[in-house]
């Protein structure tokens, strides 16, 4: 959901995820040794239940597994260890998410200490390798295809169906699901967290028919908004009843893609029935909050305005069955008090 901090090779990679490290400027310390981890579910816990040997399609190349793997490295960016997580694979190796401090975010739970690794600019195969898994997860790897020929000659590789990013939640969790011998715990998985989806929106009723903008600020100068209504945040929020402003969907896109930059003279193209913007250094906020013109937008007055932390940005941006809950719990309430004013 973030815009561009600075150059990046890949450019499918720009809205995502080589611009948080970037922007954020965040360094997490890395954690060694190889043992294995996990945090599942309760509904999902347990052996794998799927016969094998299994194999699902992928953009790059199917992926094959021949038995339950017994170690796993989670080489995507953030939601690949989720799944791994949520799924209770056994983890030997995790990429840090290099937007958070200490790589990892606050809904996964390791457990012993897998070594974790920076895959910023690509995932290192060496040190993939020196791991010995069976089985790599890498459908949230924005670099595959560059990283794909290596990491599937190490081990069968996992990757995106589609495109970078571009994969529905839902169907990555039934992917991994399905090369981890859990198919059955990923289809139990998936229709608990939409429970959860629905409850939450049950609770904010007012949503029905009110817009809303959300996007993330960098600088005073430079404010972004969401202008597509296929976004991960923009989806999140409808299915919670929302609807994007038809403001900021008018608005031309920019370098990076289902993005819009606002101008600090423009500003009123925020004003929906709910704004959330997210700041990248707490002084930015002081700057924009100060600025008359934000002061004086409708939806900043009636406190229908939220400014959201960024690991709560990153939760609904890269929504998977971990992160979901997360975001349920901590946007629920301020939707239901901006929607109340």
């Amino acid at each position: 959901m973030f815009p561009a901090s600075r150059p990046v090779r890949d450019r499918p990679a720009l809205s995502r995820r080589g611009l948080l490290a970037g922007a954020l400027g965040l360094t997490a310390a890395g954690l060694t040794g190889c043992s294995t981890s996990g945090s599942a579910d309760p509904a999902v816990s347990g052996k794998p239940t799927a016969g094998f040997p299994a194999t699902v399609p992928g953009k790059l190349g199917k992926t094959t597994v021949t038995a339950a793997p017994k170690r796993v490295v989670a080489a995507g960016y953030l939601r690949d260890t989720d799944l791994a997580l949520a799924l209770g694979a056994p983890l030997v190796g995790v990429a840090r998410n290099v937007a958070l401090p200490g790589g990892i975010a606050p809904w996964q739970h390791l457990k012993g200490s897998p070594t974790l690794f920076d895959a910023t600019d690509g995932v290192p195969a060496e040190k993939v390798a020196a791991l010995r898994p069976d089985l790599i997860l890498a459908s949230d790897d924005y670099t595959l295809a560059k990283d794909y020929a290596k990491l599937s000659g190490i081990a069968p590789t996992l990757g995106y169906a589609t495109a970078p990013g571009q994969d529905d939640w839902t169907e990555m969790t039934r992917r991994a699901g399905t090369v981890l011998g859990r198919r059955k715990q990923a289809d139990a998985l998936v229709a608990k967290v939409k429970g959860q989806v629905a409850n939450a929106r049950k609770k904010l009723a007012g949503a029905a028919g009110k817009t809303f903008a959300f996007g993330p600020v960098s600088s005073p100068s430079e404010l972004y908004v969401i202008n597509s209504a296929k976004d991960a945040s923009a989806v999140f929020l409808s299915q919670l009843g929302l609807t994007i402003s038809p403001k900021v969907t008018q608005l031309p896109t920019g370098d990076t893609p289902q993005r819009a930059s606002v101008s600090p003279e423009r500003l009123d193209v925020l004003d929906a029935d709910v704004l959330i913007l997210t700041y990248l250094k707490p002084d930015v906020r002081q700057k924009v909050e100060a600025n008359p013109l934000f002061r004086r937008l409708d939806v900043v007055r009636r406190g229908a305005y939220i400014a959201l932390d960024m690991t709560t940005a990153i939760a609904i941006g890269f929504p998977s069955a971990l992160s979901i809950p997360y975001g349920l719990n901590a946007v629920t309430p301020k939707l239901a008090k901006a929607l109340s004013d």
